[in-house]
């Protein structure tokens, strides 16, 4: 009697699920599938999708904006080094040997000064009324042979310093120093000459024309030695 029962309220309760399955009313609590508790797998992989593209993104971003200009740069070879290491050492060099000429340039402007002022007071002292004691003679020569031997060595520091790297042919203030400079090499020149020959000429009317040429030309060598000094320093 109870076995029919029990098969009568099986067969109920499985064709009300069926039903409630058709209708897609809820089903009792505890009674749903594992697959509709479950989150869907689309809904689950969108926020992982969109998390890894924008990654890869900025990262394509970034690596487009990191790329270089000029391309990479080649290590430089022996020969290159060792040209490269010359031309410093001589630029230095050079760089020395202008500042060693720069100081040589005041030494000579005193030098100089010293000896044309002597060179005046003995041409007064011996032409001008002065006596003709004689007593600057000495004096204005070791002053002119110092200045000559200082413009001299200042002169040597400039052609002697090496000039590794070439330099259009303009007119700008270092040619006119040079210019002044031949000028004044000039004028030294010709008063080592002159000097001798007024020496030579004493007692003679024609001591006093030349020893005249030889202030003239003490006074054009000064002009033109501070004349390359100035071009350079202004």
């Amino acid at each position: 009697m109870r076995a029919p029962m029990l098969a009568a309220v099986g067969m109920t309760f499985a064709v009300s699920h069926a039903s409630l399955a058709q209708t897609g009313a809820p089903a009792p609590r505890g009674t749903q599938a594992p697959e509709q508790q479950q989150t869907p797998p689309n809904e689950a992989q969108q926020p992982a999708e969109k998390a890894q593209g924008a990654e890869e993104k900025k990262q394509g971003g970034a690596q487009g904006q990191d790329f270089e200009l000029l391309g990479p740069r080649k290590a430089p070879d022996e020969a290159t080094r060792a040209r490269d290491e010359a031309l410093m050492r001589q630029l230095g060099r050079r760089r020395t040997m202008l500042q060693l000429h720069q100081f040589g340039g005041y030494a000579t402007m005193a030098t100089l000064t010293v000896a044309v002022v002597l060179g005046q007071i003995n041409y007064l002292d011996k032409y001008g009324g002065g006596g003709d004691t004689g007593r600057w003679m000495t004096p204005h020569t070791i002053a002119a042979l110092t200045a000559t031997g200082v413009f001299a060595a200042t002169g040597l520091l400039a052609i002697l310093a090496p000039s590794p790297l070439e330099k259009p042919l303009r007119v700008d203030t270092a040619t006119l120093h040079k210019i002044a400079m031949a000028v004044a090499t000039a004028g030294m020149v010709t008063q080592i000459v002159l000097g001798p020959i007024i020496g030579s000429k004493e007692g003679q009317l024609s001591q006093r024309d030349f020893a005249l040429a030889h202030q003239i030309v003490g006074y054009t060598t000064l002009i033109a030695t501070y004349t390359g000094f100035l071009v350079l320093t202004f």
